[in-house]
């Protein structure tokens, strides 16, 4: 199936679900979360703040900042430059930035990709082989390659987002996991 196609299908089922299924569905995932051995291992997290009908992260962001973890997510720079992890102390610091998702007004606290040991991150399919199509801006997969060899990328996602195979290219970066409901 094609990426495109795959894009438009997973992006009607996700807003398909009602607020209850939804809210029901991410609980299963920030238990899921904040019980994992990569969560409570690590000490630097990197993670995306969902935005519209993603699996929401803003509980979980909130949860690591308390739990005394060192928490940042993706700030974009510009189509050609990419994105940045910055880091992030409360989580009122996060103002609409690119596309309209919440991000760090600045990078006045830019984080050394090299010190990030987990990182959870967003697409709208996945499959068992640690195949992952996004959002087709190529983002995530510029910066995965700055990352260290041993720092986890862990999907996070609904079970209907979880395919038998996704289309994957030349420039494609795979994942370590996915976290499901």
């Amino acid at each position: 199936m094609d990426k495109s196609i795959i894009r438009k299908k997973m992006k009607e089922e996700r807003s398909k679900l009602s607020n209850l299924q939804k809210e029901k569905l991410d609980n299963s995932v920030f238990q899921k979360v904040i019980e994992s051995e990569e969560y409570n291992k690590a000490n630097s997290i990197f993670i995306f703040v969902s935005y519209g009908s993603e699996v929401d992260t803003h509980r979980i962001i909130k949860k690591a900042l308390k739990d005394g973890k060192n928490i940042c997510v993706p700030k974009v720079i510009s189509k050609k430059d990419g994105m940045v992890a910055v880091r992030v102390h409360d989580f009122s610091e996060l103002k609409s930035g690119a596309y309209g998702i919440l991000e760090p007004e600045d990078t006045k606290y830019k984080v050394q990709e090299s010190s990030i040991d987990l990182c959870y991150i967003p697409g709208v399919a996945f499959d068992k082989r640690g195949g992952r199509v996004g959002y087709g801006g190529g983002y995530y997969d510029r910066f995965f390659k700055k990352l260290r060899e041993d720092s986890k990328k862990i999907a996070l996602a609904y079970k209907f987002q979880v395919l038998d195979e996704v289309p994957m290219e030349e420039h494609d970066m795979f994942i370590d996991g996915i976290i499901s409901d």
